[in-house]
């Protein structure tokens, strides 16, 4: 086999592995955690860099109106890992494993004290999941709650074929 063969061979097969590795607009899916806080004057303008969300309760998670940072913690890309639990309503919990960057924006976010009590807002493709307060210092690992079986199964996907 010549070299400019092999060359355009190997670079058909490259191609195709890329292309096969990309995920689809219906397997894909956005995860993102926010810093949130309970919001005391609803009649105020948000501050900048926050924005105002009304959410229904959950499960583990009252009815509330909180501001949410415009900026995400954390995003998919942070989640190492994960383990899947069915909830009493039929939600999912995930266990997840943080990689050293969400490590890191997880233990200067928690260094200030104040924020424990604090929720953490969990919007997955554009609906907000959960709000739920967080209630200690997070490590390597945290749980989220609040997913749908389907929202699941892509994100292990996605993190399979990312």
């Amino acid at each position: 086999m010549t070299r400019p063969l092999r060359l355009a061979l190997f670079s058909m097969l490259a191609l195709g592995t890329v292309l096969g590795g990309c995920s689809s607009g219906e397997q894909a899916i956005d995860l993102n955690v926010y810093s949130a806080t309970y919001d005391t004057d609803p009649t105020a303008d948000p501050p900048d860099g926050w924005q105002r969300v009304s959410f229904e309760s959950t499960l583990r998670s009252r009815a509330a109106t909180v501001l949410v940072s415009d900026e995400p913690l954390l995003t998919c890309w942070n989640i190492v890992a994960f383990h899947a639990a069915t909830e009493a309503d039929d939600s999912r919990a995930i266990s997840i494993r943080l990689n050293a960057y969400g490590q890191g924006e997880m233990k200067s976010y928690c260094a200030d004290e104040s924020r424990l009590k604090q929720p953490l807002a969990l919007q997955v493709d554009g609906r907000w999941a959960d709000m739920s307060p967080l209630l200690r210092k997070v490590t390597d690992r945290m749980t989220l709650y609040g997913l749908s079986a389907s929202e699941v199964d892509r994100l292990e996907h996605w993190i399979d074929v990312r």
